[in-house]
């Protein structure tokens, strides 16, 4: 042992009765003793020789020292206080391997969960980069065939009027074809068309969204669209901004404008010019004839009454 610990109060009490002499050499004998974690030498000679004890005074001081705090057994002399401080020491030797090595193996399993987590976190990423290029492919696709089918309908429909102007005096005009997902409706814009401009106002998207098939199909507007994003971005302006939630205010939107209803409203009756009767008041004046009998009264020929006598 390089270290021991040396409690000052207990080594006080224990040496009271010791003099100066005698409490140095106990002091060189603990340390002998921890420095080898044996006993003291059995041979005093020896034992003496080491702890530089020569006079006779020395070995007086050194042999009542033994008498108090020795025993001699076989392997020397012991004391029990130092072996129960050599005890102690490798206990706690003990204890900090194993705690070191728990403390070590908490360690490496935490390094070894940071780096599994890592690994997962980085094929997670793969796993989505590789399904947003997947995504982005189908769409372009999805947009190139819608393209192409639309550009091939616009033809066809300019090949058909050609022809249609061409054999007008010897074929019945035929009536237009119905519109399609690619084909604007009265008014209205195709799928291709909302797309770019929902994309245009921040809104993500793709013509093959059903949702947008649908707008098109009921000749939805790029005017209208413009104006429900805009609507949408006051009602939620630090947001992002879903197609769902614009199709929802153009749901509200149609269903407020259906519940309104003008028929048979008539503008209020107005005063009539100087000199003129209004219509309602002909009708309140004949109603007042009619109770009054002043009407008859007046349609009626006056009638001449006789009063004279009869001869």
């Amino acid at each position: 042992m390089n270290y021991y610990s040396h409690h000052i109060g207990d080594f006080n009490t224990k040496t009271l009765h010791l003099s100066r002499l005698e409490r140095g050499i106990y002091r060189d004998m603990r340390d002998l003793y921890f420095n080898k974690e044996e006993p003291l030498l059995a041979d005093k000679g020896r034992l003496y020789r080491l702890l530089r004890v020569t006079t006779p005074e020395e070995i007086a001081a050194a042999d009542a020292v033994l008498d108090d705090f020795f025993e001699l057994g076989a392997a020397g002399w012991v004391n029990a206080d130092c072996e129960h401080i050599i005890q102690e020491y490798y206990t706690s030797i003990e204890a900090g391997s194993a705690g070191g090595k728990a403390a070590k193996k908490k360690r490496e399993d935490a390094a070894r969960q940071a780096q599994e987590q890592l690994e997962a976190a980085a094929r997670l990423a793969q796993s989505n980069l590789d399904f947003t290029t997947e995504q982005f492919e189908r769409s372009s696709s999805t947009v190139r065939e819608q393209f192409e089918h639309s550009s091939g309908t616009v033809r066809e429909g300019t090949n058909q009027n050609q022809n249609q102007n061409q054999n007008q005096n010897q074929e019945p005009e035929t009536p237009p074809p119905r519109p399609t997902q690619t084909v604007d409706r009265e008014g209205g814009a195709s799928a291709v068309e909302l797309s770019i401009a929902f994309r245009a106002e921040g809104v993500k998207t793709q013509p093959a969204n059903p949702m947008l098939i649908a707008l098109a199909e009921q000749g939805v507007s790029c005017a209208t669209v413009r104006w429900a994003c805009g609507e949408a971005k006051k009602s939620k302006p630090n947001e992002q901004i879903g197609l769902g939630y614009v199709v929802g205010l153009l749901k509200r939107c149609a269903s407020e404008a259906a519940a309104i209803s003008v028929a048979g409203i008539t503008p209020p009756a107005r005063a009539a010019p100087a000199g003129r009767e209004t219509v309602k008041d002909q009708q309140r004046r004949e109603t007042l004839d009619g109770l009054t009998g002043n009407g008859q009264r007046k349609y009626e020929q006056p009638r001449e009454i006789d009063i004279t006598p009869d001869a």
